[in-house]
């Protein structure tokens, strides 16, 4: 299996806003929804929570693939 270092680095939200151009409200509606990766916890117990970076790239991916028509 082939997985980049990279994209196994934990991203905060304001590094998922810049990176998808979207409001964090809009992405946190959209993980509710079903439509956008969910954060997870970086500690547990703890309130800080991230992505994974090959997860955001995923996404970016299959919407540019869909040509960001409406699931």
């Amino acid at each position: 299996m082939d997985v980049k270092i990279d994209s196994l680095r934990v991203i905060r939200m304001q590094e998922v806003t810049e990176r998808v151009s979207l409001a964090p409200s809009t992405i946190y509606g959209m993980v509710q929804a079903g439509k956008f990766p969910a954060p997870f916890k970086i500690t547990p117990g703890g309130r800080a929570a991230g992505w994974l970076l090959g997860d955001i790239e995923g996404w970016l991916i299959s919407r540019a693939e869909k040509g960001g028509q409406h699931e």
